[in-house]
């Protein structure tokens, strides 16, 4: 059966001469797994760069039955490339932690994340107009943490988890909250990369 669905792309590699394979995240928090034959050299159904990490896409393809099987995509079409996180490294250094971070914890089968798929969406769109990299960094790990049930809050967090993602820049001009995150920064990315490695192993 041939199916619609958007989904922000996490990952690609090439596979055989032509072909590429895609992992994306569904609006409903699921980690789907396609194929992309012929993707390398049509520039038809694949051209303009569409299947790249963090694009915002639709895909038609159809689905494969079992799991862990591949799903053949017959067409792509961008809906947002998020163009301006690549203005600078540092913008693309954190959407490309961002996308890590999602695609570890993403599951195959999993249809009740869709939290999961808005926030990084969302952190997408906030790097294109990010002020400060730092304090958006530290909203992001916080809101992930928070979200995947393993944060122990302190009082200083409260600003980062009561402010949508969207709104980070509204953050910036309070100096103390400035100063937590360079205190705070090397606690909360070990706390993050250590339970990306232990969400891996379950």
């Amino acid at each position: 059966m041939e199916v619609k669905d958007r989904f922000i792309i996490l990952r690609t590699m090439k596979y055989s001469e032509a072909d590429l394979i895609v992992h994306a995240l569904s609006p409903v928090g699921e980690k789907l797994s396609f194929i992309a034959r012929g993707a390398l050299k049509s520039k038809k159904r694949f051209g303009g760069g569409v299947l790249e990490p963090s694009h915002f896409v639709q895909f038609t393809y159809k689905q494969a039955s079992g799991e862990g099987k591949l799903n053949p995509i017959s067409e792509a079409t961008l809906l947002n490339d998020f163009k301006k996180i690549r203005q600078d490294y540092d913008h693309l250094e954190l959407a490309l932690q961002v996308i890590e971070c999602v695609s570890r914890v993403s599951q195959e089968g999993d249809k009740s994340s869709d939290s999961l798929f808005n926030l990084l969406g969302n952190t997408l769109k906030a790097i294109e107009s990010c002020q400060n990299v730092a304090v958006l960094k530290m909203h992001f790990y916080l809101k992930f943490l928070f979200q995947q049930g393993i944060l122990t809050t302190e009082s200083w967090m409260a600003p980062f988890l009561k402010t949508n993602i969207g709104e980070s820049n509204s953050l910036i001009g309070d100096e103390s909250l400035k100063k937590e995150v360079t205190k705070n920064m090397f606690f909360i990315e070990s706390a993050t990369q250590q339970y990306l490695k232990t969400a891996e192993n379950h």
